[in-house]
């Protein structure tokens, strides 16, 4: 054996993979080892490589592989193993148990074996489409000391799920004793990445967990998936059928084959059962339906690529004894204004009244007025302007007349401001509910009612907020006998728009296609909306150790940068109201107009008091004077 060339091979392998690491399983002599190693310390490459020696000849069990000889902390590890020893063939029948044909491990399987012999040595070994095993094959050259190293990919596209060993030859290498050289490619490998000469599934069944809420999994898979495939009625499952159509794009784009496998809930507790415990567990390659990616989750799954958003929400009209408004016709000015506009139309009352009987006493007869007014009247005059009212008593001096112009022109300012206020605060949306979070709602006197969809009964169960045990104990469990507590989405929604006041929790990706089908476009901007829980994004998952990880994570990737994802969830999945209010006509409720009224019936029950005061002072002046 020409070791020292075989060095310089795997030296050059090692630069060209970006590899610092490598353990030798071998059955070399002593002084070939040490001819190999003498290599490495004076290495073709100015680079420093870490190398270890695993003498194969006595070797009795390779079990525990990866902890005896493996343990490392670098992101891959080279490995080199000489197939013509006669342990060999136990260390990769081991490996295969063990699963080490993985991206973690860069495996060179050195021997003279033909394609077909070394074919039939590996094809039933456990590989994974992220393996990265290269066989190199030797080629002596007669007449000078350069060997010729052919070497060939290796790799399975999932051999549980019924891939096929693929090899195709990569390039050869002439190496002296002191250098490499390439000589030829034997394919068209090195023009594409890893993945993307990987990326045809076509032998292989890829098996998919898929949850169904709104069908029974009693129905033939051919049903459901008849139900799953279809594009209308999107408020159905929608999350559940989005999910399916990535799937679908993605089955396109690795063309290969996937076997369904159904259920009714994402889980049973956070990993075990349901479509997440498929994953868990291995039964399942990948999961149709996003899911949330929760830190008991993410021990056991990797989240690849966020496809879907969960947002749940309480939604209700505001009660028709929400409360009165009088406040509206006094949010236009600030108390200070209002105390201020109050003095200075107490201060132009009192002029008047000083202009009136300076005129009455002082000016001439001609311009006198009948009859002096008295300050109250003043006082009505000036409070009278500011209500944009006339007055029959006019001043007739040049002084009074400006003290006239300056009370009307600052009526008339604040007239229309105040106005102005006003009439945008009635025209704008009627009143909303103060109620804005779940401990509020909790507190209130509101009916709740609940879509009975699995995540939200596991959130009801397994949530450890505060507020959410007081709304299980107030809204929950009051009504435990009520066999209408849990109401599908349609039929919710409906009770929500014919009782104000009636709460209903719902998924919105699904319940929005409801509101906006059976609400008008003024009652959507009147739904008052609460969250029921934060916001959360769904992820695709896969198992922690997925081989094929790496592939999905660029393709849908690949979905997403084309635009094919935003299409899809824009088309399937809802997830805000649009409240257009310009297009309609918003009427004053009672809400703003029963302030206005009850002022005005306390005002006449005022005026009538001091009607009867009066006559009563009239009746009892009028009998004191006859007896005098």
């Amino acid at each position: 054996m020409q070791l020292v060339q075989l060095a310089n091979f795997v030296l050059d392998n090692l630069v060209q993979s970006r590899i610092g690491f490598i353990v030798f399983f071998h059955c070399w002599q002593r002084d070939e080892s040490l001819q190999f190693a003498q290599q490495f310390i004076k290495p073709i490459h100015p680079l420093l490589f870490y190398h270890q020696f695993v003498q194969m000849k006595g070797v009795q069990n390779w079990s525990h592989l990866e902890l005896n000889y493996m343990g490392h902390l670098q992101p891959t590890l080279g490995i080199y193993v000489d197939i013509k020893c006669d342990q060999a063939q136990e260390l990769l029948e081991e490996a295969s148990r063990a699963q080490l044909y993985n991206q973690h491990y860069h495996w060179l399987l050195h021997g003279n074996q033909s394609v077909l012999d070394f074919y039939d040595l590996f094809s039933p070994f456990n590989l994974s489409i992220d393996a990265d095993v290269s066989y190199v094959k030797e080629e002596s050259q007669e007449n000078n000391s350069s060997v010729v190293f052919a070497v060939y990919d290796v790799y399975n596209n999932g051999k549980i799920i019924g891939g096929q060993l693929n090899m195709t030859g990569s390039h050869e290498m002439a190496c002296d004793p002191n250098e490499c050289q390439r000589i030829r490619y034997l394919s068209t490998l090195q023009q594409r990445s890893k993945y993307g000469n990987r990326e045809q599934l076509t032998d292989v069944v890829l098996r998919v967990a898929t949850v169904v809420t709104q069908r029974p999994l009693t129905l033939s898979d051919d049903e459901l998936i008849s139900f799953l495939s279809q594009e209308n009625d999107t408020h159905i499952d929608s999350l559940v059928r989005f999910g399916f159509h990535l799937t679908l794009i993605l089955r396109d784009q690795l063309h290969c084959k996937m076997k369904f496998i159904f259920s009714d809930s994402w889980s049973k507790s956070d990993v075990v059962g349901g479509s997440v415990g498929a994953i868990v567990d291995q039964t399942a390659d990948i999961t149709a339906t996003p899911s949330l990616a929760t830190e008991g989750r993410l021990k056991y799954l990797s989240a690849i690529i966020e496809t879907g958003f969960f947002r749940s929400v309480c939604i209700f009209r505001t009660p028709h004894n929400a409360g009165l408004r009088g406040d509206v016709f006094l949010q236009p000015f600030s108390p200070l204004v209002w105390y201020l506009f109050g003095g200075v139309l107490s201060l132009i009352g009192i002029l008047l009244w000083i202009t009136f009987y300076m005129e009455c006493k002082r000016m001439r007869k001609r311009w006198r007025l009948d009859y002096l007014p008295s300050l109250l009247s003043t006082f009505l005059i000036s409070f009278g302007a500011a209500c944009i009212q006339s007055s029959s008593l006019i001043p007739r001096s040049a002084g009074g007349r400006l003290i006239y112009f300056a009370l009307f022109l600052i009526s008339f300012i604040m007239y229309n401001y105040y106005t102005s206020v006003v009439v945008s605060s009635l025209l704008s949306s009627p009143v909303k509910s103060k109620i804005k979070t779940m401990q509020q709602l909790a507190e209130s006197p509101l009916t709740v009612g609940l879509e009975p969809l699995p995540f939200t009964k596991s959130y009801l169960n397994y949530s450890r907020l505060p507020e959410i045990h007081l709304f299980i104990k107030r809204k929950i469990e009051t009504q435990a006998q009520n066999p209408e507590l849990w109401l599908p989405a349609e039929q919710g929604v409906l009770r929500v728009r014919d009782n104000p006041g009636y709460v209903f929790v719902f998924e919105t990706s699904s319940g929005y296609a409801y509101v906006e089908r059976y609400f008008t476009a003024q009652q959507i901007c009147d739904l008052n909306e609460v969250l029921f829980r934060p916001e959360q994004l769904f992820y695709t998952h896969l198992h922690r150790n997925s081989t094929y990880k790496e592939l999905f994570r660029l393709r849908l990737l690949r979905v997403l940068e084309t635009g094919v994802y935003r299409k899809q969830r824009s088309y399937w999945v809802h997830m805000k109201l649009h409240c257009v209010a310009q297009n309609f006509v918003i009427t004053v409720g009672m809400e703003y107009v029963a302030p206005l009224l009850l002022m005005l019936i306390c005002a006449d029950i005022l005026v009538v008091i001091i009607l009867l005061v009066e006559l009563a002072w009239k009746r009892f002046f009028t009998r004191h004077t006859i007896q005098s």
